[in-house]
């Protein structure tokens, strides 16, 4: 299973890859928006890549990206804020405290996960070898950050008015899946055993900001959600659907705008790569 972002620096409105993975046309299940805490918290319990190559680009190239394939994660060209980002999961204007040479520099990156004696590598989801790049910025750049809570606009996740439309599950589920496809010019988002703080999480890299259960809604549900992709939204028209509307007509839910306390991450120290 393979993840991949592609994308032109000048049409980059969030460099938070989870949120264009999510807008992308490949389907994810993998990378939910769990905050910079759940990531270093995960990372703690990870063995690090075993290889890495990083090396400045000076191609002066725009274009650029990242993947996540099986056991290697990739970067071409990409600055390393956006690297931290999606290491972190979190956004680059949550990220403070990036100076130096080191923040005007693009990298190319190449991470693996080698095969053992006994076998190939063990296969991780695509979060856990998101996370792992937290180690490979200690050990390559000499990272280290810690975070802050900083009150910034978020959503809160809460009720429209006539009621939820979601039907809740109270009895124990084994898990939660969701992916999102595209049908035509519409964008597909579908949940199995879903909680709505899983929503919420899911939501956070679709809205642009943090979005926070308030529903107080519990149980698990099953969850079809579809709005205009962004072709459509361009273009404009009457059957243009915002993903703001579609929650409120299809789940019975709202984003309202409000503010809330965010991690931030603070860049305490940090230095060019060294050697591979």
């Amino acid at each position: 299973m393979a993840t991949f972002l592609h994308v032109r620096w000048k049409v980059w409105a969030l460099v938070f890859l989870a949120a264009a993975l999510l807008a992308g046309r490949v389907a994810r299940g993998q990378l939910v928006h769990k905050g910079p805490a759940a990531a270093i918290s995960l990372a703690q319990t990870l063995s690090p890549y075993d290889v890495s190559s990083i090396t400045p680009n000076k191609s002066g190239d725009q274009s650029w990206g990242m993947g996540l394939h099986s056991d290697v994660f990739t970067a071409n060209n990409v600055p390393l804020k956006s690297i931290i980002a999606f290491a972190y999961d979190l956004k680059e204007d949550l990220i403070v405290g990036l100076n130096g040479p080191v923040s005007s520099v693009s990298f190319d990156v190449t991470a693996k996960i080698l095969s053992t004696g006994n076998g190939p590598p063990a296969k991780l989801q695509d979060g856990q070898l998101q996370a792992m790049i937290i180690p490979l910025l200690a050990d390559r750049f000499h990272l280290k950050a810690h975070l802050e809570s900083k009150t910034v606009p978020v959503y809160d996740l809460v009720v429209a008015r006539g009621g939820p439309k979601v039907k809740l599950d109270q009895s124990d589920r084994n898990g939660n899946n969701w992916n999102i496809n595209e049908q035509n010019t519409m964008k597909v988002l579908s949940g199995n055993g879903d909680s709505m703080g899983d929503l919420a999480d899911i939501l956070s890299g679709l809205a642009g900001r943090k979005v926070i259960d308030k529903t107080g809604l519990t149980g698990h549900a099953d969850i079809t959600l579809k709005w205009s992709d962004d072709v459509a939204a361009e273009a404009g028209g009457p059957n243009v659907i915002s993903i703001f509307t579609a929650i409120e007509e299809q789940l019975g839910l709202k984003l309202q705008p409000s503010k809330g306390p965010v991690d931030t991450l603070v860049i305490d120290h940090v230095e060019m790569p060294t050697a591979n």
